[in-house]
């Protein structure tokens, strides 16, 4: 039986600074996308019942809430066809991490299904779907697993890896207790954010490149508007920042609205060193990573 593979790879935001309300509800934003080779693994199969749609895996939310199950549902409506389907999920992307795990699971269900279905929906097409799905969809759509993210999360602009960056070894960490809810920490931001409400950003577009392509990571001019906000609530973040930094990290930054940080370092054993003390510490998740240079794309087995 014909069935698909594909790996969806979890993001995290090198840069990411959140700008005004949009007329249509949403945050203006700006930021740097970067994939990594943490994924979870999806197999899709038509099978079961007209109408059926089957997710297997270790998920945190109802199958309603589920971005596969939406988008199945949104690939059925352009395609009429109603087929049986199962979705075997591997799940390895933490949730409420702010590694974008939902919204890869999402772009990889769409891709799957481009190929199972019969109808094949064009480029366009998808990218819509993606849109509709959610703000950081988009970004796994593309091939290149670094860009430059600016709207809602609609205008993904693929950028290059720089030859600097192809030898950075990375580490994840998430600290104890719940994660990070995604509008909650927007609700912090607009509270206490006194860029709430403009549409202007600190960094702009062209020193971002510019930082990007020529400069070590040691002095990026990067930042994370939730960092700023949520470091006083969330005071491990704080502390596990301060720790990579010791440990000898050249940049640091927590992804999306967290509550993963990373810390980027210049050798592996650097890395090993700083997670087995992190480990030692007893921290839930940690994770050593790196960078990608193409998003996975599906296959049929």
């Amino acid at each position: 039986m014909k069935y698909v593979k594909i790996q969806a790879p979890a993001k995290i935001n090198i840069h990411l600074e959140v700008g005004g309300l949009r007329n249509d509800g949403f945050h203006e934003l700006l930021s740097l996308f970067q994939g990594i080779n943490l994924y979870d693994d999806m197999e899709v199969f038509l099978q079961g019942k007209e109408g059926d749609c089957l997710i297997t895996g270790d998920f945190p939310c109802m199958t309603r809430d589920n971005l596969i199950y939406k988008a199945v549902k949104l690939f059925r409506a352009f395609s009429g066809d109603q087929r049986g389907l199962v979705f075997r999920v591997i799940k390895r992307i933490p949730s409420q991490a702010g590694l974008g795990g939902g919204s890869s699971d999402g772009a990889a269900a769409l891709k799957a299904l481009a190929l199972l279905f019969d109808k094949f929906p064009g480029r366009k097409e998808l990218y819509k779907m993606a849109e509709t799905l959610g703000s950081d969809v988009p970004f796994f759509m593309g091939k290149s697993a670094t860009a430059l993210v600016r709207g809602r999360g609609e205008h993904v602009e693929e950028m290059t890896m720089p030859s600097s960056v192809k030898g950075i070894y990375g580490l994840l960490v998430m600290g104890e207790g719940p994660g990070i809810s995604t509008k909650q920490a927007f609700a912090r931001i607009d509270r206490f954010s006194p860029k709430s409400g403009t549409s202007g950003f600190t960094l702009c577009e062209g020193e971002l490149r510019r930082a990007w392509q020529e400069d070590a990571p040691s002095l990026w001019p990067f930042f994370n508007s939730f960092m700023e906000t949520l470091g006083n609530m969330h005071t491990g973040l704080e502390t596990i920042s301060d720790f990579l930094y010791t440990m000898g990290a050249g940049f640091v930054g927590l992804s999306g609205s967290g509550s993963a940080l990373f810390g980027l370092f210049a050798s592996e054993g650097d890395v090993f060193t700083a997670r087995e003390n992190l480990k030692k510490k007893g921290y839930p998740f940690v994770k050593s990573f790196q960078f990608i240079q193409e998003v996975p794309v599906a296959s049929v087995v």
